[in-house]
Order: structure tokens, then sequence, then C-alpha cells
């Protein structure tokens, strides 16, 4: 891949973002550099040469960074890159680094000529602050620790990234912990840009198997496992963020991804499997994804499975994703079978809210999230006034074991053309003289159903295996028009028949040609 088509994957990521309008960061541009010079690293060069061309090929990547100018483009061969201090690149301008060539350049397959940089434990496996512009590409980081990176803590164990704009595509970043001692954060990827607005891209990547924090203490905490970031702008797009944790030990959170303090964000068709909030007995919250604190979130088309607050007991807080006082928008997603421990105080093991800011949740499958008492499906509460706020149309919530629909404490809590199926309580608040519910045209099938609303179907809805409209449906035409949602959760157009479906999925209709016989 050519100079120019590298800074074309940059400019067609945010050019994708524009599109869309969802953020507020249109006005970053991405990197644009006059005349770039390419470097060139092999683990048969010379550090004594310039890098420059390939004969004179560099060792290190940490030399080609040193001899680059602004804007330089670093290729380097596939094998494993190690450094005497540890940080195998230490990023403090603008640059392209690109993995995946063949020892002599002659080709380039990254699949083929893996490119792996080994921190050996010794310190953040890339370091990049204050840079302009950076883009990583075809890079496996691991074996990072991000020990002493951050106040009182460590952060940051495949890359740790402050007040940059960086681009991160294809890479995989695995095996990494953000501390070992105090508190930590981000053992994958830290990102501090609360004092600017940078803004952080990744996609087509895979994040897999990092710890934020490994100390066994009740004193300490870990945010991020996967990624932590905080400040500006973010898009995520097409990563697999799997198997990650925030704490070894007892306060975690974000197992997957936290994201805190940002100005606006897409979370767009990523895998959220298997990651962990905290892996022992206290308070965790976000096992999959955790929103703090944030403005303009829209979160789409991912699949949030299988993820933990703490499996082995305490209270747990939004085992797959958690809304902290933030404008978020969850639309499309398929929320299933995340969980807590046993003997857990379960609060929303889909989804937990707790935002004084409006948060709404559309055309979502929140299914086989099983808790007792405190929503599985989605819990929206906050212990004073003012009252937490959450907004729920044609949202497919079935299966979740206790109780579908929760509001707790203080909540106002909206629905409109919501299916509610099989769970032992379908919508309930559990201090009615502080919650407000209001529900119109909601399906619901449920052993007990205290709270329906107004114009509510109580009927089985006739729910195939993988929670369709099957044939029959009450559910079907049966909903209320609502003007901003014209597709499904498959992408498919609203409405198919006379009316919109009930639940996440629209009934689609296929109508068969006219076939007219000559006469």
């Amino acid at each position: 891949m050519n100079s120019k088509s590298i800074r074309a994957v940059v400019f067609v990521s945010v050019g994708v973002l524009a599109l869309m309008g969802l953020l507020l960061w249109l006005g970053a541009a991405p990197p644009v550099w006059a005349d770039p010079a390419p470097r060139y690293v092999a683990p048969d060069g010379d550090d004594s040469k310039t890098c420059d061309s390939i004969p004179n090929r560099c060792r290190t990547i940490q030399r080609a960074i040193d001899v680059s100018g602004t804007g330089d483009e670093i290729y380097v061969s596939g094998g494993t890159y190690t450094s005497a201090i540890g940080t195998v690149a230490v990023i403090t301008k603008e640059l392209v680094l690109e993995g995946g060539y063949a020892l002599d350049f002659s080709a380039h397959d990254p699949d083929l000529y893996q490119t792996v940089l080994d921190a050996q434990w010794g310190g953040s496996v890339i370091s990049i602050t204050n840079a302009g512009d950076v883009l990583l590409h075809f890079l496996t980081l691991t074996h990072g620790d991000g020990a002493g990176n951050c106040f009182s803590g460590g952060c940051g164990g495949g890359i740790y990234l402050k007040d940059t704009n960086v681009h991160i595509g294809h890479c995989v970043i695995t095996d990494n912990v953000g501390g070992t001692a105090g508190n930590g954060a981000g053992g994958g990827i830290y990102v501090n840009n609360y004092n600017t607005d940078s803004h952080v891209d990744v996609w087509g990547s895979r994040i897999v198997s990092n710890t934020a924090n490994t100390e066994l203490s009740s004193s300490s905490g870990g945010s991020g496992g996967g990624m932590y970031i905080s400040g500006g702008t973010v898009s995520l797009r097409e990563n697999q963020v799997l198997d990650n944790v925030g704490h070894v030990s007892y306060l975690g959170s974000g197992g997957g991804i936290d994201l805190e303090t940002v100005s606006g964000a897409e979370v767009l068709t990523n895998t959220i499997r298997g990651n962990k909030a905290a892996t022992s007995n206290w308070s965790s919250y976000g096992g999959g994804l955790l929103l703090s604190s944030s403005s303009a979130v829209y979160v789409a088309g991912n699949h949030i499975e299988d993820n933990w607050t703490n499996p082995t007991g305490g209270s747990g807080y939004g085992a797959g994703v958690l809304v902290w006082y933030s404008d978020a928008h969850l639309a499309r997603n398929t929320i299933i079978s995340n969980s807590m421990g046993i003997t857990a105080i379960p609060f929303g093991k889909g989804v937990y809210i707790e935002s004084t800011t409006p948060v709404t949740l559309s055309n979502n499958l929140i299914a086989r999230n099983a808790a007792d008492v405190y929503g599985g499906a989605v819990c929206v509460g906050r212990y004073s006034s003012p009252a937490s706020q959450a907004l729920l149309v044609n949202n497919t919530i079935a299966d979740n074991g206790g109780s579908g629909v929760v509001a707790q404490w203080y909540a106002v809590v909206t629905m409109t053309n919501n299916l509610i199926a099989t769970h032992t309580v379908g919508l309930t608040n559990t201090y009615p003289a502080s919650s407000t519910i209001s529900a119109d045209t909601n399906l619901f099938w449920n052993t007990n159903d205290p709270i329906t609303g107004t114009n509510a179907v109580w009927q089985d809805p006739l729910l195939t295996a993988d929670y369709h409209l099957g044939s029959g449906s009450p559910a079907m035409d049966a909903g209320l028009t609502i003007s901003w949602l014209t597709v499904d959760l498959e992408g498919n157009p609203r409405p198919q028949g006379a009316k919109y479906d009930i639940g996440a999925f629209e009934e689609v209709k296929v109508y068969l040609p006219l076939i007219l016989k000559g006469y």
C-alpha cells in the first residue's frame, strides 16, 4: 500500500463520519502532509543508517522515528521488534507507522508478514504525546506495562496517548496491562485528550485479553480493560473487543471500553464480547461498555454479548452497557447473555442507565440477560432527585429472567412500541412515589404485568428462535408511527405494512410480481 492510499484510509474514515452528521468534531481535519518521505525498518537493518531507502533500512522502529521529519511514513517489515528501554516507539511528531511488509519490501501482506512490537513488560508498547496526527496500521502490540505513566498508578499498556489525533487501523492489541499497583486504566489503549479537541479513530482492529489493573487489592481500581478514552471525540468501528478485564480484584469499570468526558463519539458495528469489569466480589460497573459524563454518543449496530461486571458476587451495574450521566443513543444493537455473579445484586444486566440527560434506546434486541429484581434487560434509576431519564422505542426485550424493565428509585421512563416477553415481571417501578412510567402501545407477555400503560397488547408475540416475529404475530402492524425511526434493527424500512410493527424487527413483506398471461 503506497503513501497516498494510506492517507486515503484516514480521509475515508473521517469522511464517513461527516456524512453521518453525528459528531461535533467535523472541524478536525485528518492529516494532510505534502510529499512525505518514506523510511524503512527491517530486522536485518542497520541503525547507523538513515532509513531513507530499502538498502539503507534501519533495524529499530525508534531509529526510524528519530530520523523522520514531520509527516514521514515508516514502513516496517514482518518480525518482532523490541527495545532496551521496553517501549518500542516513542512518538512526538506527526507520522505514519505501517507494518506488514516482506523483509525486502517486495510485497505487502500483513497476514503473512506480521509486524509485532513487544515491550517485554518494560513499559508501554507505544507512547504518543503532543504529536499532532499519527496513523498506526497493521501492527501487533503486546506485553506492554503502563506502570508509572499516570498519577497514583499505571495506564496505557499497549498505547499511551496524550493530546494527539490518532488513527488506528487493522491492528492487534493483546496481552497488555495498564498498571500493576495503585490504580490502573487502559490496558490496551489509554487516551487522555481531556484538554484538547483531539480525535481517536480505531477501526478493523482486535483488542484482546488486556487488563487495566492486575493488583490484588480492594483499595485499588481498574478502568477500561480494552480501551480507556477521556476527552476529545471518538470513532470506534468494526473492531473486536474481546476478553478484556478492568480489575482482577475488586473495583472495576469498563471491562471492554470505557469512554469518559468525550464530547462526541460513535461506537458502530463492533463485537464486544467476554469482557469483565472485575473478577472478584465487589461493586463494578459496565462489563462491556461504560459511557460516563459524555455527550453526543451514538452506539449502533454492535454485538454486545457475554460480558460481566463481577462473576463471583457483589453488586454490579450494567453488565452489557452502563450509561452514566451521558447524552447517548443506543440503536440497533444486540445485547445478549450478559451477566453478573450468582450472589450479586444486579442492576440492569443488559443496560443500566443513571443519567439526568435523557438516554434513548431504539431498535435493540435485549435478551437472555437474566436478573431477579432490578432489571434483567434495562434498569433506569437514581438515588435522589432529579430523576434518571430514558426513552425506549421499538425494542425487543425477552427472556431476561425475573424482570424486563425496572424504574428504580428516581426515574422517568417513556416507552413506545416495545415488545416485552417471557419474564416473571415485564415492567415495574420499585418506588412508585419517586418514579414515573409512561407506556403507550407496547406488547406484554409475561407471568406478571403490573404496569402496561395505554393501548397495550397483551398476547403471545409468537417469537421465533432468533426473536423475529413469527407468522401471525399480534405485534405486526400494531405500533404507533415514530417519524424519526425509519428502519428496524436490520436496516429494513419501517413500516412494511399499514402500520409499524411492535419490537425491534419489522416483518419484511415479500410481494410476488404479477404475471399477466397473454390473451
